[in-house]
């Protein structure tokens, strides 16, 4: 095997690098952390030429490798991985004045959207984990990655890639059902493959078009509704204007934390966010989620 490319980058002040298996936000993906706890390997690159990034905090430096990728490149993709060029500050801000969040700034100092490589891993994730637990959606994607075979392996380590949309078309409806996938997820995969197959995959204008108009266009995909496509633009995009008002995370923290009722009207959840965190969203949606969890923990170990 080739020896990796090896740079590095100097975080911003406001940057963790995750360490804990436990984060649900990193875990949940296709992050592999090394026993010792210290670097992030993912896979990266576009759906049919993938590469292994990997990330290790070095003191002011964060050390990058790459396996099948220049310098400049791996740069460019660990400050995409862990959203870097974001400005929290702003973020942080407002989550002083509002009393739902307050405190989370400290809490979870430097936590940042994990990004996937591109819309089309998004929508994959998206895919596999409606209306399912995040365990649940995790099997079945085990198992999607088994029989396609969508592993790479960097140092002796085995990272996990999306299939390709050849190797979906390769099992066909069948082959997904075999995976525990519905008959409408299988079908909503393989439209997924053709459309980027095809070009159809809307890309372009993604991140900067109006957020209903970015919406929507993914909306038109086959099994694609809202949920969906704002898990796309928030962790394929990296957009930090999508609160994901109808997620049952979402919607569970805002009553357990006296926002409003789980069985509000998606409208007034949206608009608690646009009040309070106008611009910023996906960091409103990032923070319940990771504050939830969280407090559910301490409350267990308790």
């Amino acid at each position: 095997m080739r020896s990796p490319t090896v740079t590095s980058i100097i975080p911003p002040r406001l940057a963790s690098l995750p360490a804990e298996r436990e984060q649900l936000e990193y875990s949940s993906r296709s992050i592999v952390i090394t026993e010792d706890g210290d670097r992030l390997l993912r896979a990266w690159g576009t759906p049919d030429e993938p590469w292994v990034l990997s990330v290790e905090p070095r003191g002011e430096r964060w050390r990058v490798e790459a396996w099948g990728a220049d310098g400049p490149t791996a740069r460019v993709a660990a400050r995409a991985l862990f959203s870097l060029d974001h400005p929290i500050e702003e973020f942080y801000r407002l989550v002083r004045a509002e009393a739902t969040l307050r405190g989370t700034d400290r809490r979870f100092r430097g936590l940042r959207v994990p990004r996937d490589a591109h819309v089309y891993e998004a929508l994959i994730h998206a895919i596999l984990g409606q209306q399912l637990s995040v365990r649940a959606a995790n099997t079945m994607k085990e198992r999607l990655l088994e029989r396609t075979g969508a592993f790479l392996e960097a140092n002796g380590v085995e990272v996990p890639r999306v299939p390709t949309p050849k190797e979906l078309h390769s099992l066909g409806v069948p082959g997904l059902r075999s995976t525990g996938l519905s008959g409408v997820k299988s079908r909503s995969l393989l439209a997924l493959a053709a459309a980027v197959e095809d070009g159809s995959l809307p890309s372009d204008g993604l991140a900067t078009l109006p957020i209903e108009t970015a919406v929507e266009s993914l909306d038109r995909l086959p099994g694609v509704g809202r949920w969906t496509a704002e898990n796309a633009l928030l962790r394929g995009v990296g957009r930090t204007d999508v609160f994901i008002a109808g997620d049952l995370g979402v919607r569970v923290a805002l009553e357990e934390y006296g926002v409003l009722r789980r069985s509000a009207p998606e409208e007034r959840a949206r608009a608690w966010a646009e009040r309070n965190y106008p611009g910023w969203g996906s960091y409103a949606t990032l923070y319940l989620w990771r504050k939830l969890v969280a407090d559910r923990a301490a409350a267990e170990s308790g």
